[in-house]
């Protein structure tokens, strides 16, 4: 059966004339492409089914499309370089031509959103046969928006358990990655941070793509405070997130649970932080909760790197247990065999 990915420019671009289309989206430099699409892609034609991608915003992608023959459409994460009106043209067209319509959701498209792509989600809702989300909580921000109970799938983690440490030295290396508007989240904990350097020394590395004066913003920081704080900026890249996670004893990931932009994320950061055999310190946000026993969760993340340097056989038992947490969980094997059942169901309906 053909399944139809629509797909935004930014990722089309990374498809060589000839290459594997699923290895391109599971190399993806975008994270809701790599771990979801690239994963569902994978599972799909693993299945011995046939993957089709098109860019609505550009005509000629979507004449290539044998539209009579698609039984799937899957509409992705929308980003800020596509046309939604042209999103929803190409997603009736594939539901008038016989396709069921899947609506993959995994950032709230309703909240800070331009006006043309709240309009999209407004009534690619009300059209789709079935909608997925990345985390119990964005199921719950979803359903009064929606016409049908929304479908958690969470998100894989791609990358090799690596083995758990937690053995820090006189200086205690922190690292913080993610994308550049999630960096004030770890502003509001800099002067916790700062006073809590007066009596560890600290290191912080900030894995993020340029931009913004983070760069800038970093070196003042080793300025004022250095040696006790010193700060490093790292241009993001998977290759360079991989390395870092190596590098570190804790990984700070806060947030805001009472945030709708932000509280329905996945588990993914936590995980990959586990994942690559290091201790995470995180805020409660509830994706985070199912592992509050793999790692450090709690309001005051200072708090968190202190609980840790005094409990340190402790924090490398919860490494260990949250390793067995996200096999069972996010395995890739588990979270395909989530996205083929559902393309099986819907299929077959």
């Amino acid at each position: 059966m053909d399944a139809l990915w629509l797909i935004p420019p930014s990722v089309a671009q990374d498809f060589a004339p000839g290459a594997n289309p699923e290895r391109a989206l599971l190399a993806s430099h975008l994270a809701s492409t790599r771990l979801r699409t690239g994963v569902a892609a994978r599972a799909w034609k693993a299945a011995n089914h046939r993957n089709f991608y098109a860019v609505p915003d550009d005509p000629e992608s979507m004449a290539q499309i044998d539209f009579a023959a698609v039984r799937l459409c899957i509409v992705g994460k929308l980003f800020l370089d596509v046309s939604p009106e042209a999103w929803l043209a190409a997603s009736v067209h594939a539901r008038e031509a016989g396709a069921k319509i899947i609506i993959d959701i995994c950032d709230f498209p309703f909240e800070r959103k331009p006006p043309a792509m709240v309009h999209f989600y407004q009534s690619a809702l009300r059209m789709a046969d079935a909608l997925t989300v990345n985390s119990q909580r964005m199921a719950e921000l979803i359903e009064p928006y929606a016409s049908r109970a929304p479908q958690v799938i969470e998100d894989a983690i791609l990358a090799p358990s690596r083995r758990p440490e937690f053995s820090p030295g006189k200086v205690l290396e922190l690292l913080w990655f993610g994308h550049i508007n999630n960096v004030q989240y770890l502003e509001r904990m800099f002067d916790a941070l700062i006073a809590h350097s007066a009596t560890q020394r600290c290191r912080l590395n900030l894995v993020c793509e340029p931009g913004r004066g983070l760069e800038q913003a970093v070196q003042q920081i080793s300025a004022n405070y250095a040696p006790q704080l010193t700060a490093r900026f790292t241009p993001w890249s998977l290759e360079a997130t991989q390395a870092a996670l190596r590098q570190s004893d804790i990984v700070l990931i806060p947030g805001d649970p009472h945030d709708p932009f932000k509280s329905g994320v996945s588990s993914n950061r936590l995980a990959e932080t586990i994942q690559a055999g290091r201790l995470a310190v995180a805020s409660p946000l509830a994706s985070y909760l199912p592992f509050q026993d793999s790692a450090w969760l709690g309001e005051d993340l200072v708090a968190g790197i202190r609980w840790a340097m005094a409990n340190r056989g402790e924090a490398l038992l919860r490494i260990r247990h949250g390793q067995q947490r996200v096999a069972e969980r996010l395995d890739l094997a588990v979270i395909g065999g989530l996205w083929r059942q559902l393309f099986d169901e819907l299929a077959a309906a």
